[in-house]
């Protein structure tokens, strides 16, 4: 399971000097380079009561699609390197540490790249970067202390294997990624693997991602220009050189079908459909979301109100849209049924999901667009939430400029744009896979009828 939040990272150095921030540009993006020619993106924030910097790092990696590798290595390894201490520090001193300092930091192992933040006050940069400097460099895999993060990450796993519905998403990723690597990466069913884990592959995983070469980074706060930039090149370094990492091409199945995972011991029957959606790199995720937005409308949606009204139904559906990697999307609609009324619901929810995307009625989208451009505007006023929203947009190969003003711009996504968009690039309803976790396997005639999550690679 590729999803592992831990504590972590910069720099190497004691006495670092943090000037004030230089009349440059306040909250406008800029490509920048270090002294040592690393490429970063920069945002200055120049206010009053602004003390906080944020750093960000991406490192690419190709790790979980290769078959000889364990897929469970980078959440493990990304725990223990920002957890473990150094080789000077015990971990609760490294933990105390940053209570004290109030510092916050982490290292999330995903699909495409491994990501890491470190936020902090920038009075306190001198004693908090030497430290998880040493940690990012030196990162110490002690035996016992890697063992409690495996036994913490199987409790977590084994606690997602008893809920339904994480297993039916979890049928749908083998559905439509087959037996390739990535679908046992994304799987809650990585008990073995997390066993397997030897304190080599922590090292070579280390080795071969935590590297100078590739790095997209972004620094916003109250930092200047050049401060940021000495500081990322004493963290790179510190860091061996790596090898080129090219994205892998995905092999995906999308073909329309109907999937019953048969869960005896379920109180629920869970009503799942997916769809393909075009990338994210095409830059057109707001108007996606705004779109789903007015179909899953908890109050006026046109979903709630077939189920409320045509099946007198207390339940609702979810809608929303998810990244296999940066070149893979999926639309999904969920919601918990009846199980006496799944048919029913199936025809329902196909029924309108239809007209939306042919016809839509977008009368609540002026409400829920000000709702989503208000709520953009405010968080990327944080000096931590712009900096992610800006690594993010750098990821996805888009204009990082306009981060600043990225409420603005969802503001200006017309009625036109969202209907122009689902007619042309969501997935019709004969398109859409229909899958269902619940007790009854025989609730849905023709379904293909699976009892792990695993076997959905045979209904292809």
């Amino acid at each position: 399971m590729i999803a592992n939040f831990g504590r972590i990272f910069l720099l190497i150095g004691i006495g670092i000097a943090i000037s004030a921030c230089q009349k440059e540009a306040n909250r406008e993006v800029v490509s920048a380079q270090t002294p040592d020619g690393h490429s970063f993106y920069f945002m200055p924030i120049d206010e009053e009561g602004v003390t906080d910097i944020t750093f960000k790092l991406a490192w690419p990696t190709d790790w979980i699609y290769q078959s000889d590798r364990n897929p469970m290595v980078p959440s493990v390894a990304s725990e223990a390197i920002v957890s473990g201490g150094t080789s000077d520090l015990a971990p609760q001193n490294v933990m105390q540490l940053f209570n004290d300092k109030n510092a916050n930091a982490f290292l999330y192992a995903g699909v495409d790249h491994v990501v890491g933040e470190l936020s902090l006050p920038r009075e306190h940069i001198d004693q908090v970067v030497p430290v998880v400097g040493a940690m990012l460099a030196n990162p110490q895999f002690d035996d016992k202390w890697v063992g409690r993060i495996k036994q913490g990450l199987q409790a977590r796993l084994e606690q997602s294997q008893t809920q339904s519905q994480l297993a039916m998403w979890d049928a749908m990723r083998f559905y439509i990624l087959g037996n390739q690597p990535i679908a046992r990466a994304l799987s809650q069913f990585q008990a073995d693997a997390i066993d397997q884990i030897t304190t080599d592959e922590l090292t070579d995983w280390h080795n071969s991602v935590i590297v100078q070469d590739g790095v997209i980074a972004v620094v916003t706060g109250a930092i200047s220009q050049k401060d940021a930039g000495r500081i990322l090149d004493q963290l790179l370094s510190q860091l061996p050189n790596g090898q080129p990492v090219s994205r892998p091409t995905l092999n995906t199945n999308f073909e329309p079908t109907t999937i019953y995972l048969h869960v005896p011991d379920a109180e629920k029957t869970t009503l799942g459909f997916v769809g393909a959606l075009p990338s994210v790199l095409d830059g057109k995720d707001m108007t996606d979301l705004l779109a789903l937005q007015v179909l899953g409308d908890p109050v006026n949606g046109p979903l709630q109100e077939a189920i409320r009204t045509n099946l007198r139904a207390t339940y609702g559906f979810q809608t929303g849209f998810a990244d296999f990697n940066l070149d893979t999307r999926i639309l999904f609609v969920f919601g918990e049924v009846e199980p006496e009324k799944l048919e029913q619901a199936r025809d329902a929810v196909t029924q309108v999901y239809g007209k939306f995307v042919s016809d839509p009625d977008l009368s609540t989208l002026p409400e829920l667009r000000k709702n989503l451009s208000d709520g953009v505007s405010n968080n990327v006023e944080y000096v931590d939430i712009a900096a992610r929203t800006i690594l993010g947009q750098a990821l996805a190969e888009l204009d990082v400029t306009v981060i600043p003003k990225l409420g603005q711009a969802i503001a200006q996504i017309t009625a036109e744009d969202v209907k122009s968009r689902l007619m042309s690039s969501f997935p019709k309803p004969d398109q859409l896979i229909v899958i269902v976790a619940g007790p009854d396997p025989d609730a849905l005639a023709g379904a293909c009828v699976i009892t792990n999550t695993q076997q959905a690679v045979d209904c292809r």
